[in-house]
């Protein structure tokens, strides 16, 4: 009980300085350790980074050593932005076209309306004073495809004028004008042929006035109730006949006595 109970003396002030110490070197130990393990890594991934510089610039290197090592005069070759020839244009064919013909005429849908036929005149061949001139009026629709209609003198009137002159009407002459039916068409004109012998007309169509001079004149057509159509025409000078003169024929008896004297 006495060993017990006696109080424990005092450690000398050499065994704390070494404890202490010796926790202080595991303390500095274990941050040794620690700052170690830190760095390496770090020079790891720095080491790779170098390493991957130095693999690009050997894939570059590689990839510039072919044209360092091209000769000098040697030139790469381009592709060609065009082709060596043009292509073959499409020959035209040579087999003949199916003649298709005619297109078929329209057909008529009814009886023509005056006003919807537009009456046309002309001059057939060169037109001399003095004598007969004929003309051809061309009957055609404005807006009817095909219809008919009776060409006469009650349902067209033609018109001479020279100015405010009136020389011929076949409302004075309703005889040349021939009572026809035709089909009046758009697209085809129909023709009426009418004909006037040079003469001035009066109420009675006597043959007995007097004949029209070479010039210039104006014939209206129009069917009764629509626009007439106004067309010049000249009147021109006849041609004088050509009288050739025949040789005298010497008869058998005067060479006779001709030859006796």
């Amino acid at each position: 009980m006495t060993d017990v109970s006696r109080a424990r003396r005092p450690l000398p002030d050499r065994v704390y300085w070494v404890r202490r110490l010796v926790v202080l070197g595991v303390a500095l130990g274990l941050v040794f350790g620690i700052a170690q393990l830190l760095g390496t890594g770090g020079d790891t991934g720095m080491a790779g980074g170098r390493d991957s510089d130095q693999t690009g610039s050997v894939v570059t290197q590689q990839q510039r050593q072919p044209e360092a090592s091209r000769p000098a005069g040697t030139q790469t070759a381009k592709p060609d932005r065009e082709p060596d020839r043009k292509p073959d244009k499409p020959r035209p064919s040579t087999k003949p076209k199916k003649d298709r013909g005619p297109k078929p005429l329209a057909e008529p849908s009814g009886p023509c309306d005056n006003e919807d036929v537009v009456v046309t005149p002309r001059v057939v061949g060169t037109a001399y004073a003095g004598g007969l001139v004929r003309f051809e009026l061309d009957l055609t629709t404005v807006e009817t495809p095909a219809c008919t209609w009776t060409a006469s003198s009650t349902s067209l009137v033609v018109k001479l004028t020279s100015g405010d002159d009136r020389i011929w009407s076949s409302q004075d002459c309703p005889d040349v004008v021939v009572s026809e039916p035709v089909v009046v068409r758009k697209r085809v004109p129909a023709t009426v042929d009418l004909a006037w012998r040079g003469q001035r007309s009066d109420a009675d169509c006597s043959n007995t006035t007097e004949w029209v001079e070479a010039g210039w004149y104006h014939i209206e057509a129009a069917a009764y109730g629509a626009e007439p159509t106004d067309v010049q025409f000249e009147l021109e000078d006849p041609v004088p006949a050509t009288i050739t003169a025949k040789p005298e024929h010497t008869s058998q008896k005067q060479k006779g006595a001709s030859r006796q004297d």
